[in-house]
């Protein structure tokens, strides 16, 4: 009984601790250790740690590029010869998916010092104190974006291990166990090399399996803590607009001097100032990653649905609607984030309206209107200067992924 009561009591003590902001990026950190990266400067990195993860990471991008380039070829070969069309456009999903991941990985390690001024700067604005942390609901924000990133990596970790693993699974349940049908060799992925991986010496197909499964996964980790870093830096930003605009509905004006009022005023505009500082960085930061995101989704969609509506073993159909509702709630997941900062910037303006001004005075009033003025231009992530994102975006893609699909399913039956 006494033990119980002390593990409840260590249990309310950690419930009781501040959170810190490690918390809020914890997932896309463990994804990008996995391939050996650091998306920024972490504190207490020993040498002998960062030169083991930078090997990793070399190690991982060779294996990752080789596996791409062995598909691209198996592609450019296919339409050369005009064969194995469908298991083309099935690998160019594939490929698609591996080039975004490519880019992601390299266009976030080229902005590690910018990322790490970015953390370093929510770190100045981040509540230490559990009291602070109240009024800020830091809790209910960190659990909401705990929710979406474990529905998110768990289905695309469902996806990639369907596809890595289906082989495998196939040759111990099929053959090793029941005796159905005679095993035959194949990979994950359609690929080429210059070699006979089929008939050749088993440990050339083994080789080529882990490749295969090492280099899926090392794409979708590079793709997975991108998206994940991105929506906790975004759900940090919308914490604090939806902090700062109760702040401003809270204070009543005319009630102290009117110094006080425009000191008030003051702090609002520069905290709100360095809000907008820090949105521009994140554009600048993944907007290439955002802008690949939508293409690639576009052709995704469309690459997979001609793949579905084609028809086909009813394995492959089962493995390619997961790469279709992948694809989808990837859409999905960032243009909700993007609308959530669109909406909690733009509150600023009606917090200012809201809050008590009648009595303050006339100076106090008109500098309102250039704040409810700014306000009017929210907030918003963009896909560089392509687009900005919001759940308008994903109607627009949609449209765009029908009309790759009708002109494909066009070609295909001429």
């Amino acid at each position: 009984m006494a033990a119980i009561s002390k593990t409840q009591a260590v249990e309310d003590q950690e419930k009781s601790e501040p959170i810190p902001l490690t918390s809020f990026l914890k997932y896309a950190n463990v994804f990008y250790l996995s391939i050996g990266m650091l998306a920024y400067d972490h504190k207490n990195n020993g040498k002998r740690r960062q030169l083991l993860l930078h090997w990793i990471f070399v190690a991982q991008m060779v294996n990752l590029n080789a596996v791409l380039l062995s598909e691209l070829i198996y592609v450019f070969l296919a339409i050369a010869s005009g064969s194995n069309f469908l298991e083309a456009t099935m690998n160019l999903s594939f490929i698609g998916f591996v080039i975004v991941g490519d880019l992601k990985i390299w266009h976030i390690w080229r902005q590690r010092n910018k990322l790490t001024q970015v953390v370093n700067e929510l770190e100045h604005l981040h509540p230490q104190r559990l009291d602070q942390q109240v009024t800020y609901n830091v809790k209910d924000h960190l659990s909401g974006y705990r929710r979406y990133s474990k529905f998110y990596f768990g289905m695309h970790l469902v996806l990639i291990w369907t596809y890595n693993l289906y082989w495998a699974v196939y040759y111990l349940v099929c053959d090793f166990w029941l005796g159905v049908r005679k095993f035959e060799r194949m990979l994950p992925y359609y690929c080429w090399v210059p070699w006979n991986w089929k008939t050749g010496h088993s440990y050339n197909y083994y080789l080529m399996y882990v490749s295969q499964n090492i280099a899926g996964q090392a794409c979708l980790s590079g793709q997975l803590a991108a998206d994940m870093l991105m929506c906790a830096l975004v759900t940090l930003l919308v914490m604090h607009f939806l902090r700062l605009s109760g702040h401003i509905e809270g204070h009543v004006a005319g009630v102290a001097s009117p110094k006080r009022d425009l000191q008030f005023l003051q702090a609002v505009v520069a905290y709100n100032q360095r809000l907008l500082n820090l949105c521009q960085h994140i554009n600048e930061i993944f907007g290439v990653s955002l802008l690949c995101n939508f293409v690639s989704s576009s052709f995704i969609i469309c690459f997979v649905g001609f793949q579905m509506t084609i028809g086909g073993k009813i394995d492959n159909l089962v493995m390619l609607v997961l790469f279709l509702f992948c694809a989808m709630v990837q859409v999905f997941m960032i243009a909700t984030y993007a609308q959530r900062l669109i909406d909690a910037s733009e509150q600023i303006g009606q917090a200012v309206y809201n809050h008590d001004w009648y009595n303050a005075n006339l100076r106090y009033r008109k500098m309102l209107v250039l704040i409810v003025k700014r306000a009017q231009q929210p907030s918003c992530l963009k896909a560089t200067m392509f687009l900005s994102v919001s759940l308008v975006t994903v109607a627009d893609l949609l449209q765009l992924s029908y009309k790759f699909f009708a002109l494909l399913r066009t070609m295909y039956s001429t």
